[in-house]
């Protein structure tokens, strides 16, 4: 009740038309948008960003240009709806793309809207959080058509975030003019998070004193030729209803359709219909897409696999070394035992020198008395043998072989041509004093 009251006083504050009239402003383009209940502003990849997100266009990389036409199911008059999008990177600027979008919207009884919007979108790397950062902004001219015209021109611009691990969010400012007589500006908060090959996603759009969150999800399969939809659909003065929509990428071509599922029946008359056709011009066709894919894939797996047979060998190496280490360990704790038991022997047979110190300490033995030894006895005899001579017995028995006169001088007898008569019996006379 709150959401229909709403959109009927603003309608009738922008448009001076009959009952049936809804609050186009509120509205916004594309079959696939609109299948995932509006829920749009961190949805990537599509050149309708440039109605929902400026910031999205730069995760477009190819000119691209969509078509799409669609209805909606109102109390009493029904509204036809068109929109073109054409999206082009900006040469030389890696990053930066620009965006054209042009929304038209006609309901019986004269009432019009037309839209005009050019963004540029760009992005960079938060230096502390290292996560790119989408940015965007534009221009947008809106014109209002019934009993009376309204012109407006004013400003669009938001934001995104992604964290590591797929969570989006996004900041959205849409619908800054000037010259409508009223403000428009509304602010919409984003979030989406995708599981494998599903995104879930919800919209929170501020608008004044109304807010609603929208929600939405796609599923891909057939590597991402089709895609499922789902969402809470924009209720403007009717009833609730289920947006469902199909997408198929057959690249260069893709298609979108929506359709609305009222809770009430198909008899209730309110929801949207909605059909898209877009070309992406030089990219890759989906069969080379999923050649492409395909082999990416077997390279990840062979990578994948090549690292598992090294660590597969590492892990071996590790254990042969391991039982290495473990050969070498026990030894050492062999040696260390052994070791050990040396020690202990060690420390009892210190314990037991100190114990025999301590006792020769506290029982010393008496002093010894010097004995000096007896003087040596001269002379002495010497019974010569073979090969002797009187030097080499003179420095046996003085220490100085030149004393062999003093041998001599005793024994003239037993001497021969100056050698000792081997067997002879030598009388040896005391050293003389002093040496």
């Amino acid at each position: 009740m709150t959401k229909t009251l709403t959109h009927a006083l603003l309608a009738s504050a922008l448009l001076t038309a009959p009952a049936a009239a809804v609050d186009f402003t509120f509205m916004k383009p594309c079959a696939r948008a609109n299948a995932l209940g509006s829920a749009f502003s961190t949805v990537g990849g599509d050149p309708c960003a440039v109605f929902y997100n400026p910031a999205n266009l730069t995760t477009l990389a190819n000119l691209e240009a969509r078509l799409e036409t669609g209805r909606r199911l109102f109390p009493g008059a029904p509204a036809g709806e068109a929109a073109l999008t054409y999206i082009r990177p900006v040469p030389d600027q890696e990053g930066k793309v620009a965006g054209l979008g042009y929304y038209s919207v006609r309901q019986n009884g004269g009432l019009a809207s037309d839209s005009l919007v050019f963004s540029v979108g760009n992005r960079t790397t938060l230096k502390y959080l290292q996560r790119p950062l989408y940015y965007g902004g534009g221009f947008k001219l809106l014109s209002l058509r019934g009993a009376k015209s309204h012109l407006g021109l004013g400003v669009e611009g938001g934001v995104q975030l992604e964290n590591a691990s797929g969570l989006r969010t996004a900041l959205v400012f849409s619908d800054l003019l000037l010259g409508l007589g009223r403000s428009l500006l509304t602010v919409t908060v984003g979030n989406s998070y995708r599981v494998k090959n599903t995104a879930l996603l919800a919209d929170l759009r501020v608008r004044g004193g109304y807010s609603e969150v929208f929600f939405g999800a796609e599923h891909s399969v057939l590597n991402e030729l089709l895609q499922v939809r789902a969402g809470k659909g924009l209720a403007l003065g009717g009833g609730d209803y289920l947006a469902l929509g199909l997408g198929v990428n057959a690249l260069p071509w893709t298609v979108d359709v929506a359709w609305s599922l009222p809770w009430g029946g198909y008899n209730e008359a309110f929801g949207y219909y909605g059909f898209t056709v877009g070309y992406r011009f030089g990219s890759q066709t989906f069969s080379e897409k999923f050649v492409g894919d395909a082999a990416r894939e077997a390279d990840s797996l062979k990578t994948e696999i090549d690292d598992l047979r090294t660590q597969r060998a590492n892990l071996e190496t590790a254990i042969a070394t391991g039982r290495v280490n473990k050969s070498v360990v026990e030894t050492d704790l062999t040696m260390m035992q052994s070791r050990m038991r040396e020690l202990e022997t060690n420390i009892r047979e210190l314990q037991v020198q100190a114990l025999e110190a301590l006792y020769k300490k506290e029982n010393p033995k008496p002093p010894k008395r010097y004995v000096a030894p007896p003087p040596e006895r001269w002379p002495k005899l010497h019974k010569a043998a073979a090969g002797e001579t009187l030097r080499s017995i003179a420095s046996k028995y003085y220490g100085n072989p030149n004393l062999w006169e003093r041998i001599y001088q005793a024994n003239e007898r037993h001497v021969s041509k100056g050698l000792p008569v081997e067997g002879a019996v030598f009388t040896i006379p005391a050293p003389p004093p002093g040496n």
